[in-house]
């Protein structure tokens, strides 16, 4: 029962994909998946995925397993933004840990402000590990038995 349900998730991973489309899928939900706001990444994959004719399912699981990821990155890409964009308003300690309690109470600038450092520090840092990633997993992926079978271009 466990080899087939392995071979099952195996087929609907890499059914009528590419190696360069299941690389992309993969790396894509992967950069998606740690993005610096816990809110809307499934939405963004789904909607990465119609725009690009991707493997939902694909996108989707590379997506929710960085989510420990994501968490425990948070913290750090709202540091690094600071760093890297001094200007404006920024979050002590105290406002990062009441964090929406303290946007209802007007504090709402300085976590905006923040929140957009943290994305301008999240991309300049995941996107070319991202792109790093998609040639890594092109590579592997082309040297898997199970896409060396076929004979479209697209295989490669």
């Amino acid at each position: 029962m466990r080899k087939k349900t392995i071979a099952l998730l195996k087929n609907m991973f890499t059914q009528g994909v590419s190696p360069r489309k299941l690389a992309f899928t993969i790396s894509l939900g992967i950069f998606i998946g740690t993005v610096p706001a816990v809110w809307g990444s499934a939405l963004i994959c789904a909607g990465l995925a119609v725009l690009f004719r991707l493997n939902h399912l694909g996108i989707q699981a590379a997506n929710h397993l960085v989510y420990p990821l994501q968490l425990a990155l948070i913290v750090p890409f709202y540091r690094i933004g600071a760093d890297i964009f001094p200007w404006g308003p920024s979050l002590s300690a105290e406002m990062f840990s009441k964090g929406i309690k303290h946007a209802a109470m007007g504090s709402f600038v300085p976590i905006a402000v923040a929140t957009v450092k943290a994305l301008a520090a999240w991309f300049l840092i995941a996107a070319p590990v991202a792109v790093a990633l998609y040639f890594f997993l092109w590579v592997v992926f082309v040297r898997m038995p199970r896409f060396n079978t076929a004979a479209s271009d697209d295989q490669r």
